[in-house]
């Protein structure tokens, strides 16, 4: 890369010079290549220093000048060098004409300019970027990472190892967070998944100053000397809390593209696209927290401005915020600092604004708008010159409800203007999605489904006209506050809201304000006949979760009169069965039926479902999923704040072990469960209010006021009575519900004396004057500290779940059985991350209990094979890609094209645990496959297919062997673009992929052809027997140079003996088989075909490649083949149609026998020459190699003039017991099918494939 040309004082220090001439010198920089202890200082230097200086330069210098000058940097020899020619070639010739070195120097500086001018006239290169491009390909060169892995950031730190600390860089990816380190020769490698993290915490004390601990399964991790220490944390946290969603979600993170446009603006240059979208998901997240807006909204932009109140007649400072649906307002106290984040604007505006009732003068003032733009028919711009500099540079946003808001001081008003236009214009207008298609069948449908308004206006009850007066009251103050500050989504929410929430909602309007201030009423409108669709598409479906419905339904709120009849049991079934069809991940939890029943109380049935989304999807995220993670978070939440409010209490619930009882119970069901329900209305109004932190504050303050009676309990059924005692009194005077017994009271029986009744007005009320300190944005940050603890612990009671439930269906146990799930589990989620393969669609939940527990992960076939391939001692010839193939498909019975835990544990147990009778038959049953199947699935995988060569041409063959090179293939264009300290220079790896590429000739010259007819097969099988192991040490010679002094009637004698014999054992081994119990093992298995056969030995002869016993197990597998092809010649004539007559059936099968019998012999007979004259032979090749040549064109001639055998015997066929007992007749098959392996190694070589070491720690020395 040209640059423009700098002087240069010192050429040579740091330096090392590769190339020169009178003008110009081409440099590498210490410490890349070349070893030697400066060379180690400067690597060292550069590494802990993040040096950007390129490892490669050209200086351009004149022999009486000692000043140089830089015109080119690269960062790989190949750029370098493409530099250096381009002058040679352009310019040398021009310099030797100068006679004035300054002309020529002034001649070379304005050429380089030129040419760098040339380079960046398309546009500006953002330096910034660059370097984020050139960290990304260093990230992935040092941790061999692929493409799909993203980097998000890197840190300067240090990584304290054995009480030392080792300086580098801490690069944070998407999946990974990893540490690399280079110092005086010696490098350090780490890389953790975010997926294994189990805590994450923040430290700063003498030792450790400013540090961040790491903690996992396997050990600890600390880092410190962080220059920005809490962006890191803060980073890490993200990344981990997002990991955490990943293991219970099976979710892969996905970039969103739209992020440039709605934050170029804003954004730093030098900030990665992946560090942008991960900072406006957390500020996307703040805005719909603190504005109760659905999970699908994007922040796009947010600015100072003044907004207009008319209710109080003032303009109100504050910040606007833009979406693509909603304008929103938060305002904020003077007397705050300006904050410089959003979430930290929320924390400071929400935590001063919830201690209203204590600090009220401050908050007065505060305000919150939400303004959907479906409700907005006009934006325009005004200037008020009347209000002085607070109404210039103004906005109206005019609503259908007729209503002015008014927003001044826009610093970027023509810039928002044309934003809120471009919005406004794609703003669909909501519309029922049924109402054009279906309203004639609606009227004249007589069995449409009819939707139940509110259940308390069809069973409502009052009690006394005094209850009456206190709720004409409240309602009259409602309807003077919707006067004043508007009603419906638009109003202006202040202090004054909260107030009246706490006083208590009239029942006329509890519904709309449940409605209004969750959000849920904004779904709602944006998805108008959403919940009609779900009712008619789950309307008699069976799943597992209606069945669950249906054994609840009669249990939620029986004691209330509208859950005695149908009306209210059918609403109930309606909405449970649309939300489980809706969110099949949550599905149903037995808290929703209780919770929904309240719902259904106050709204209609279709804002009971929407109200029920918010509180499962936003309000109350993960409570009611399959294992309840959110509860379980929020318990260990509760915790922590009742530690630092209740330090003595929570040390005494602990000792009985009372807290997650309580913590669970009252959390799922938001205190339904525990207390009168006309009570715990009152606690949901403040919690569709003020969100999670309500449930928190309460649940502290019940704990604080019967804190002297626990800390006397000296059981937990003691304290247990005391609690629900407490909880089943409380009482609501302002209530219009009569006052019902709750079904769950558990301490009624047990104790005559009743507890003194408690006022949930008064309760709440307290709770919020002394714990209202507590903030939602407290309680998101505690959840992030706890979902790591509570996810891991998950993960752990479920892989204890998964290894007993396949522990009886494999021959691994303990330490070995455990690392195959991990590394399982590792590689299943590894699809998960870089979207290697697609799961399929039906796989459902991975948490679902009808499903077992070896079913939540499963993996395709290339996540297969490349385990197969790594730890099967099976996979080790050039073709093992198929055996794998093989062994998948015969493991995967439902045709789903995904293997379980268990399966893959199962057939691998066999191949590396299993006696030698198991792996044959393994073997045997994975050649009964249908040619067919393995065929359709090779040609739609490109890995195993390539239609360029014939199936069994050496270089397809070798496709399987090149696994491994080819997944990273993609990768190494990148890996190869930079240079890292103590690479070895380019010359040593050249040539050490020049040795690699000439191994790998050799080996494929080598390559038998084992596709050949079945007697040229039977009868080179019995030479390569002796003949392949040769090979390597140097092929045997002219065969026909040593005839046998023997006369052929001898020969022919002791060959019939040599069978005989072998026959003899063959059967001895047979009698052995059928005394076991073998018989019922082996009657299932089906007979194979001669064609079978043949890709049985061809795997064999495959499997055998690079063995130590390679000569022996080929000659013992010629000698077992040969016999097995007799006796299925033999056995022909009981297998051949009954149409054909018994003398052409003899004649036939005869002649074929003495064709055999022939072709035995001379198969024998050669083998005993080859062996015979194997040292005589090897010396021969070495000296004339053109007789094995000779000799090996005869082999194939004379096995071509054999026509009869060119395609498969039909006919032919042995059963398994014949198979079997041929191979124990010989020993070397024996050993090698009874040899176990450990796969423990394998494993962690495989797990930490990434780790491998490129530097040395002693100088290299430079090949010659």
């Amino acid at each position: 890369m040209w640059v423009k040309p700098e002087e240069v004082l010192l050429a040579n220090a740091l330096w090392v010079t590769e190339r020169a001439n009178p003008y110009f010198v081409l440099q590498r920089r210490k410490g890349y290549g070349g070893g030697g202890l400066t060379g180690l200082l400067v690597g060292t230097l550069d590494t802990v220093m993040d040096s950007k200086t390129p490892p490669y330069r050209i200086l351009h210098q004149t022999p009486e000048s000692e000043i140089s000058y830089s015109v080119s940097v690269a960062n790989n020899r190949a750029e370098i060098h493409k530099d250096w020619e381009w002058i040679e070639q352009n310019l040398m010739e021009t310099l030797g004409s100068f006679e004035n070195e300054e002309d020529a120097t002034e001649f070379v500086k304005c050429k380089i300019e030129s040419m760098f001018a040339h380079e960046h006239k398309t546009g500006e290169v953002d330096e910034e970027a660059e370097n984020y491009k050139t960290s990304t390909r260093k990230f992935m060169k040092l941790f061999n990472m692929p493409k799909e892995e993203k980097l998000v950031n890197q840190y300067s730190c240090s990584l304290w190892k054995n009480n030392i600390p080792r300086q580098g860089w801490m690069y944070l990816s998407v999946n990974h967070l990893c540490f690399y380190s280079f110092l005086m020769g010696k490098e350090a490698k780490v890389i953790i998944r975010w997926t294994d993290i189990t805590k994450l915490e923040k430290g700063s004390n003498m030792l450790f100053p400013e540090s961040i601990r790491v903690s996992t399964r396997e050990g600890e991790f600390v880092f410190s000397m962080l220059l920005k220490s809490g962006e890191t944390f803060r980073l890490m946290e993200q990344l981990a809390n997002m990991a955490m969603k990943q293991l219970m979600q099976e979710g892969g993170f996905e970039e969103d593209k739209s992020i440039v446009d709605r934050t170029q603006k804003r954004t730093p240059k030098r900030m990665s696209s992946i560090k942008r979208d991960l900072d406006a998901r957390s500020r996307s997240d703040a805005f719909r927290s603190a504005f109760c807006l659905p999970l699908d909204e994007k922040l796009d932009g947010d600015t100072d401005c003044v907004l207009w109140t008319p209710y109080n007649k003032q303009h109100v400072w504050g910040r606007l915020y833009l979406s693509s649906s909603y304008i929103c307002f938060a305002s904020r106290v003077d007397i705050l600092e300006q904050p410089v984040a959003t979430s930290q604007r929320q924390v400071r505006k929400r935590r001063v604004r919830r201690e209203a009732p204590i600090v009220n003068s401050q908050v007065r003032d505060l305000v919150m708008v939400v303004i959907p733009l479906r409700e907005v028919v006009l934006v325009e711009k005004v200037d008020n010159t009347g209000s002085g500099d607070l109404g210039a540079d103004s906005l109206v946003v005019t609503t259908r409800g007729k209503h002015n808001f008014i927003f001044s001081q826009l610093p970027v008003r023509e810039f928002l203007l044309q934003k809120l236009s471009d919005f406004l214009s794609k703003v669909e207008e909501p519309t029922n999605k049924r109402q054009n298609s279906t309203s004639e069948s609606e009227v004249s449908s007589p069995d449409e489904i009819q939707f139940q308004p509110a259940l308390v206006s069809v069973f409502h009850r009052r009690n006394s006209d005094e209850l009456s007066a206190r709720e004409t009251v409240k309602e009259h103050l409602w309807n003077v506050h919707f006067s004043e500050y508007g009603r419906g989504v638009c109003m202006y929410r202040t202090h004054k809201t909260q107030d009246l929430i706490l006083q208590g909602l009239p029942e006329k309007y509890r519904g709309e304000v449940w409605m209004l201030f969750s959000g849920a009423i904004n779904e709602m409108a944006t998805n108008k006949g959403y919940y009609r669709d779900l009712v008619e598409q789950s309307l008699g479906k069976y799943t597992l979760a209606s069945e669950e419905i249906e054994r609840d339904l009669h249990r939620s709120l029986p004691e209330h009169p509208a859950f005695q009849s149908d009306l209210g049991i059918s609403a109930l079934r309606r909405v449970l069965t649309a939300y489980a069809w809706r969110n099949p991940t949550i599905g149903y939890c037995q808290a929703m039926n209780i919770v929904t029943s309240v719902l259904l109380l106050y709204v209609s049935e279709e804002e009971a479902f929407w109200l029920l989304t918010s509180i499962c999807e936003r309000l109350l995220p993960d409570y009611y999923n399959t294992k309840v993670v959110g509860a379980l978070i929020d318990q260990h939440v509760f915790e922590e704040l009742m530690n630092e409010n209740l330090p003595a209490l929570h040390q005494k619930l602990e000792v009985l072990g009372l807290l997650t009882m309580i913590s669970l119970s009252w959390f799922l069901t938001i205190f339904l469960s525990v207390m009168p329900f006309n009570c715990a209305v009152s606690i949901m109004d403040c919690f569709f209010y003020d969100g999670a932190k309500v449930i928190f504050q309460v649940a502290l303050m019940i704990l604080d006021n019967k804190q002297s009676d626990l800390l006397e309990a000296k059981e937990e059924g003691e304290a247990m009575t005391i609690l629900s005692s407490y909880l089943e009194n409380i009482t609501n005077k302002d209530s219009t519900m009569p006052h019902i017994a709750h079904t769950a009271a558990m301490c009624s029986s047990l104790s005559e004396k009743k507890e003194p009744s408690v006022d949930v007005a008064v309760l709440i009320d307290d709770s919020y004057r002394k714990y209202g300190h507590i903030s939602n944005q407290d309680i998101d940050k505690l959840r992030l500290k706890y979902r790591l603890q509570v996810v891991q612990h998950i993960e752990d009671s479920t892989k204890k779940n998964v290894l007993r439930s396949v522990q009886n269906h494999t021959l691994f146990k303990g330490k070995e059985l455990d690392d195959l799930f991990i590394l399982f589990k590792e590689e299943y989620l590894t699809s998960c991350y870089w979207r290697t393969s697609h799961q399929p669609v039906d796989m459902g939940d991975k948490f679902d209990p009808s499903r077992p527990y070896y079913e939540m992960y499963k993996v395709d076939f290339e996540q297969f094979k490349t385990i197969y391939l790594s730890l099967s001692p099976w996979a080790s010839g050039p073709k093992a890609g198929r055996l794998a193939l093989r062994t998948f498909k015969f493991l995967d019975d439902n045709k789903d094209n995904m293997i379980n835990f268990k399966e893959f544990v199962y057939v691998l147990g066999v191949v590396c645990k299993g006696d030698v009778t198991q792996k044959l038959k393994l073997l045997y049953m994975l050649h009964q496959l249908p040619g067919e199947d393995l065929d359709d699935m090779v040609s739609s995988n490109p890995v195993l297919s390539s239609p360029s060569k014939p199936v069994g041409s050496p270089e397809s063959a070798m496709e399987a062997a090149d696994f491994f090179d080819s997944d990273s293939s993609s990768v190494d264009a990148l890996q190869d673009e930079i240079v890292l300290p103590g690479d070895p220079v380019a010359e040593e790896e050249e040539n050490e992929k020049v040795e690699n590429t000439n191994k790998k000739e050799e080996v494929q010259s080598t390559e038998i052809n084992i596709d050949q007819d079945v007697e040229s097969k039977a009868t080179t099988q019995g030479a390569e027997g002796s003949v392949s192991k040769t090979v390597k040490s140097g092929p045997s010679g002219d065969q026909e140079t040593n005839v046998s002094s023997k006369s052929p009637e001898k020969v022919i004698a002791q060959k019939e003996a040599e069978l005989h014999e072998t026959l003899k054992k063959m059967y001895a081994k047979k009698r052995e088989l059928n005394r076991t119990d073998s018989k019922a093992e082996f009657k299932d298995v089906p007979r194979m075909t001669q064609a079978q056969f043949i890709d049985m030995w061809s795997t064999l002869y495959d499997m055998f490649t690079d063995n130590e016993q390679e000569q022996q197990l080929y000659h013992s597998i010629a000698t077992v083949g040969t016999l097995l092809l007799e006796m299925g010649e033999v056995g022909k004539k009981f297998y051949l149609q009954k149409s054909t007559s018994e003398s052409s059936t003899s004649e036939s099968t005869s002649s074929r026998l003495d064709s055999l019998s022939e072709d035995l012999e001379q198969l024998k007979t050669e083998e005993s020459k080859t062996s015979s004259d194997l040292s005589e032979n090897q010396v021969k090749e070495e000296t004339n190699p053109s007789q094995a040549e000779t000799s090996n064109a005869d082999g194939s001639s004379m096995s071509g003039t054999r026509n009869s055998y060119s395609k498969p015997d039909s006919d032919w066929s042995i059963n398994f017991e014949q198979m079997v007992a041929s191979l124990l007749t010989e020993q070397p098959l024996v050993t090698y099918f009874e040899k176990q392996s450990d796969v423990s190694e394998a494993v962690a070589k495989m797990r930490n494939r990434r780790l491998i070491t490129r530097q040395s720690s002693h100088f290299p020395e430079r090949k010659k």
